[in-house]
């Protein structure tokens, strides 16, 4: 296995989690570039794969479920 083999192994198990304020939405890296990136998300059930500028987008570092009480709705 070639060292660009390894890391394109890596690189497929190892998913990047963003958010897009301006869609305000959730997605994932696809492909990370310099300038730019290949982001992926669904809405309303449909897949929409974008490039965007990489200062468009916060990589979440933590995801954590939350729970409200029936009077903070």
């Amino acid at each position: 296995m070639s060292k660009q083999e390894h890391e394109e192994d890596n690189a497929e198990s190892s998913i990047t989690f963003v958010y897009l304020p301006d869609e305000d939405v959730y997605g994932t890296i696809k492909r990370h570039g310099a300038w730019s990136s290949l982001i992926e998300y669904y809405e309303a059930g449909v897949q929409f794969l974008i490039e965007v500028s990489n200062d468009e987008f916060i990589e979440v570092n933590e995801i954590g479920i939350g729970y409200m009480n029936e009077d903070e709705l």
